[in-house]
Order: C-alpha cells, then structure tokens, then sequence
C-alpha cells in the first residue's frame, strides 16, 4: 500500500507540473502579449532576455527580430528604420548560429530584405531583389509546404508584378496554395511559428477583384 500511494503520489506531482507553464512558456506568452498590446520595444527586450537563458533555442531572437521588422513598415523616420533592421540583422545571425537549414530563418531573413526595398526601392530593389527571390526559393526547397514560404513569395511576386506593370493575379492560384498548407499546419514545437494566416482575406479579396 505504502509503494503504491507513494506512486499515486508522484504520478500526480508529474501530471501536476507537466501542466503548470514553465518560466519559459510565461515569458514567451507575456512578451506577445507586449507586442499584441502595440508595445514592440517591451516585447523585443523580453524576447531577448529570454533568448539569453534560452541558450539552445533559436526562437526568442527569432522573435525579437521579427519584431523589428514588422514594425518598420508602419514607420516613416529612416533613422528609426535603419536602426530597426540592423538590429533585427544581429538577432538573425545569432539565430543562425543556433539553428542552419532553417526554413522559418530563411523566411525572416527574405522579410528583412523586403523591408529594406519596402523602405527605400530606388536604393535598395535593385540589389537585394535577386536575394530575396533565393531566400524563399531555399526555403521552399527546405519545406516545399511551408504556408509562410509560400504566401510570402507571392506576395512578393505580385509586388514585382505590380511594379513593372504586370498582373499582379497571375499569382492568386499560389495564395491558394498556402491556404490548403495553413489548414495542415501542425508543429510540436511551442512558438514554433504560425504567423501569415490573417493576412489571407485582404489577399484573397484582391485577387477576386476584376
């Protein structure tokens, strides 16, 4: 009776913890929360505290400099977006040297580019366009259905199209295609990233228009 409370007793200790979020878990959640709560800076400094006792995982740098990024395309000041995307440039690379053949990794890092072009295309379409388009062709090599890779490359290619003077709709049948690998996205890995689907509507609805 004695061994068998005692295994009663620590199977409800495990089970216990195996529910209870670990520090890591609460980190991560407060720091999207910072960044829900259009507090980029306090969420990039979370992120990076984490990343620092997180030694092994690639993904709070990831994050933070995912932050970065995204936050430059609604800012105008070019000191503020350069300073942005150079960081974000850092948390990249440490991120590489955590992690190598990483779809995800390649896909942040063609975003980086896009948002330097975004900032300043006369400087910037010409010299970074080519790598762009091989950042998300080694992506799509890595995970052929990778929803980001996918829906991230058209829109690119419709932006390019758009640009000099093209249908940009020649490439709706693509953001199909990343819908059907957003419903079979599945990942173990928490924070694994799942990021692109709410920016299928205002697509979808672009490329329903005549």
């Amino acid at each position: 009776m004695k061994t068998l409370a005692l295994l009663i007793t620590f199977f409800t200790l495990s089970l216990i913890n195996s529910q209870t979020p670990s520090s890591y878990e609460k980190g991560m959640s407060k720091a999207f929360e910072l960044w829900k709560d259009k507090k980029p800076n306090e969420a990039i400094h979370l992120f990076e505290r984490i990343a620092k006792v997180e030694k092994e995982n690639w993904l709070p740098y990831y994050y933070a400099a995912q932050v970065h990024i995204f936050t430059t395309f609604r800012l105008k000041e070019a000191e503020a977006i350069e300073s942005r995307l150079k960081k974000a440039q850092e948390y990249l690379n440490k991120v590489n040297t955590i992690t190598n053949n990483n779809a995800e990794v390649l896909i942040m890092e063609a975003m980086l580019n896009t948002a330097y072009v975004s900032y300043n295309p006369s400087v910037y379409g010409m010299t970074l366009s080519a790598k762009i388009e091989q950042l998300y062709q080694d992506a799509k090599v890595l995970e052929p259905k990778n929803p980001r890779a996918t829906l991230n490359h058209a829109q690119w290619k419709m932006g390019s199209a758009k640009f000099f003077g093209k249908d940009p709709k020649a490439f709706c049948p693509e953001i199909e295609k990343a819908i059907l690998y957003f419903e079979n996205e599945s990942h173990d890995m928490p924070f694994y990233p799942h990021w692109g689907k709410e920016q299928l509507s205002s697509i979808q609805e672009n490329c329903r228009k005549e």
